[in-house]
């Protein structure tokens, strides 16, 4: 019988630790499919090398599947690369086992044929990989070498979406370390629907997900929570691109939490386009803590220029029903885009900061992928060339802001202690992230600025 071991190396801590849910997905078809498989997690394990030689000699692995959630913290300027630690994983692999290595998850299906070039693995799965996967087991298993004919090659992409995401079974977390995410990571992770129909210039959504938006059952979905609840998970977070949109679907899925009395706080992305006084009092009564905006700026001009499909108007009113309803709200802005002047950095701050949201988290710079509008944009101005290498980090940063914003938002920083710059290092480390933790504290940590504030204070 052929065996799969299934490696996440998603070792990054900031801002949380996260479960790795695809990994979980790809488990549970394995499962289904009564393929014999083993989990090796590196998120919280200390020597990597011993842990992968351990799983390496102990299973025996004919196919060893890694998982990449993400290539780097897209943060300008403290930029991390993941791909270094991710080939040196690759490279104790070889030498600790013959088994095929087959690459797969949503950071590798941004760049396939160049991260799998990079890795040096032996196959990848772009896009979703809960059928992929199993039809090259499928295929592999009349061959009595796993090598035979076995070039580096992609297979998967757009073309093999899954339709119905309602055939998946419940993502199989029993391999992983649920205790160790919801202790350090403060939650646990869930995913209502795929694929993004919205035109933001820089989002990778729709290239991993695709374009038209495939819904999940409310009721599968909290069929998924009631057995998240089982290992102690009960604070969530919807990892949709947009948990609001359609409205009629997140409605039914706050509708079902309150039916079965499911004892859970959650917290999403949501739209600020698709907010309804209706929508947040379900929302609220479900259980919700907190609301993320993908605002990304306040400005008529930068939000056009993003590709945003609301208004400033539409900020502010949004920002008021929290604000009436007590729902704990953040901003997320990107600063830099295309057409940035510091006119309209100080136009988007001053509307921002008068909405009075709970905590507000600043990107400046944005990370271009291929395949984006952003990357055509970075193209036709001449910043980027049409062979560039986008594993090396390309940032479109607006030449009318790139000598004055770094040193401006250090001093805007000061004074606004609830706003996070995570390219900068303010407001979000690793220390204080373990201090709020180790008090017990759930949920995404822009809920309790004010008491990492208490934290900061002490310290000083």
């Amino acid at each position: 019988m052929m065996k799969i071991l299934l490696v996440s190396p998603n070792v990054e801590s900031l801002p949380d630790p996260v479960f790795p849910l695809g990994l979980a997905y790809i488990t549970a078809s394995l499962k289904r499919n009564r393929i014999r498989y083993q989990v090796l997690d590196l998120g919280f394990v200390e020597d990597y090398e011993a842990a992968i030689d351990s799983a390496i000699t102990s299973f025996q692995p004919d196919i060893i599947g890694l998982s990449l959630r993400n290539l780097d913290n897209v943060s300008y300027p403290n930029y991390i690369s993941y791909l270094p630690f991710y080939r040196q994983v690759v490279q104790i692999l070889r030498r600790q086992s013959k088994g095929l290595i087959v690459v797969g998850g949503s950071g590798f299906s941004l760049m396939p044929e160049e991260v799998l070039g990079y890795l040096g693995a032996d196959l990848g799965i772009a896009g979703e990989g809960e059928i992929s996967l199993i039809k090259l087991i499928n295929n592999l298993k009349s061959k009595k070498n796993v090598y035979d004919s076995i070039i580096p090659s992609i297979i998967g992409g757009p073309s093999e979406l899954i339709e119905n995401l309602d055939v998946l079974p419940i993502p199989d977390r029993s391999g992983f370390d649920n205790s160790a995410y919801l202790k350090w990571g403060g939650m646990g992770n869930i995913q209502t629907k795929r694929g993004c129909p919205f035109r933001c210039i820089y989002c990778t959504y729709p290239i991993i997900e695709g374009k038209r938006v495939r819904l999940r059952n409310p009721r599968l979905i909290c069929d998924e929570i009631e057995s998240m609840l089982e290992y102690g998970i009960d604070s969530l977070f919807f990892v949709d691109n947009i948990f609001n949109h359609p409205i009629d679907h997140a409605q039914a899925i706050c509708q079902e939490i309150i039916r079965r009395n499911l004892p859970v706080k959650w917290s999403c992305y949501v739209n600020p386009r698709f907010i309804t006084p209706k929508l947040i009092e379900l929302m609220l009564s479900s259980g919700c803590t907190g609301l993320e905006f993908g605002s990304d700026a306040a400005n008529k001009t930068m939000l056009v220029n993003l590709g945003k499909n609301f208004t400033v108007n539409d900020l502010s009113e949004v920002s008021a029903i929290c604000k009436k309803s007590g729902l704990p709200f953040c901003h997320n802005l990107l600063l830099g885009g295309p057409g940035e002047t510091m006119e309209t950095v100080h136009q988007t701050l001053d509307k921002i900061t008068n909405m009075s949201p709970t905590a507000v988290i600043c990107m400046i710079g944005i990370r271009v992928f291929p395949k984006t509008r952003l990357s055509l944009i970075a193209m036709e101005e001449g910043m980027i060339g049409p062979e560039e290498d986008f594993l090396n980090p390309v940032f479109y940063l607006s030449p009318a802001i790139e000598n004055e914003i770094l040193s401006f938002m250090e001093g805007f920083s000061r004074e606004n202690p609830t706003w996070i710059f995570p390219g900068l290092n303010i407001n979000i480390t690793v220390e204080l992230q373990k201090k709020l933790r180790r008090f017990g504290i759930k949920g995404p940590l822009w809920e309790h600025m004010k008491i990492g504030e208490r934290f900061r204070k002490r310290d000083h």
